[in-house]
């Protein structure tokens, strides 16, 4: 990210705005993400996630500097981990719905951050259609980013690899007898070196595998926010 824009002939000027809208971006896509997985634990059952005070929005309870520091240079991250107790959950009968709901809460706030700057895109897309103030523009470029990162968090964590959020919802839907076995044991031991395989291969041999995974999952979420973004882009240019 921040090498394309280093490469972008933007002025100095220019490129700390979209640092600045980046960093911005960033920190509201991360936040909601861990906050959401804390939410939904405690409103399980689990006290845990308020305890360690992850049931914030809060940037500082959040994000991962390793996370961080790898999507603003690569393009995918992370932010720090939620935890929870599974044994505490107790709002519902299936322990493992409860646990999918926990796991899919962060992605699914990644999508609802994706779905609001959409609306607020297509609005200022149409202001800007007969207002072109730098601060319609400046609004227009955070919701860029915000969706951008939004769905790039989104994607990522539903990738089937540990320790993502993917891989443990597939672990739930898996039976025992597979989740006992040595060779799963060793999956879930080795596979994360798989995402360091594919951003090594991104990086040094120019063959942006994981880039491509992430953009091949992204897509049916980022065709709903155009949709959103285009209707009220119309609703709005209506009015205007």
């Amino acid at each position: 990210m921040i090498v394309s824009l280093l490469q972008s002939g933007l002025s100095g000027k220019e490129m700390v705005l979209h640092l600045l809208c980046m960093l911005f971006a960033i920190t509201i896509s991360f936040s909601f993400h861990e906050f959401m997985h804390a939410r939904v634990a405690v409103w399980l059952g689990d006290q845990t996630p308020a305890n360690m005070g992850r049931l914030t929005l809060n940037p500082m309870a959040h994000m991962d500097p390793v996370g961080t520091v790898l999507i603003l240079v690569a393009g995918f991250g992370w932010g720090k981990p939620v935890m929870y107790n599974p044994n505490r959950l107790n709002r519902f009968k299936s322990d493992r719905a409860m646990n999918i709901m926990v796991h899919l809460a962060g992605v699914t706030g990644n999508l609802i951050i994706a779905l609001l700057a959409s609306v607020v895109l297509g609005c200022i897309s149409a202001v800007l259609t007969v207002n072109n103030h730098i601060a319609f523009q400046t609004i227009l470029l955070v919701m860029l980013y915000t969706i951008s990162f939004s769905l790039m968090l989104l994607a990522f964590n539903l990738l089937p690899i540990p320790p993502l959020d993917g891989f443990h919802v597939l672990e739930e839907l898996l039976p025992y007898k597979v989740r006992s076995s040595q060779g799963y044991l060793q999956f879930q031991r080795y596979s994360p070196m798989a995402l360091w395989v594919l951003f090594l291969a991104g990086t040094f041999m120019r063959i942006p595998l994981l880039s491509w995974i992430i953009e091949v999952i992204e897509y049916p979420f980022s065709l709903l926010c155009g949709l959103v973004q285009t209707l009220f882009f119309n609703l709005v240019n209506m009015l205007v």
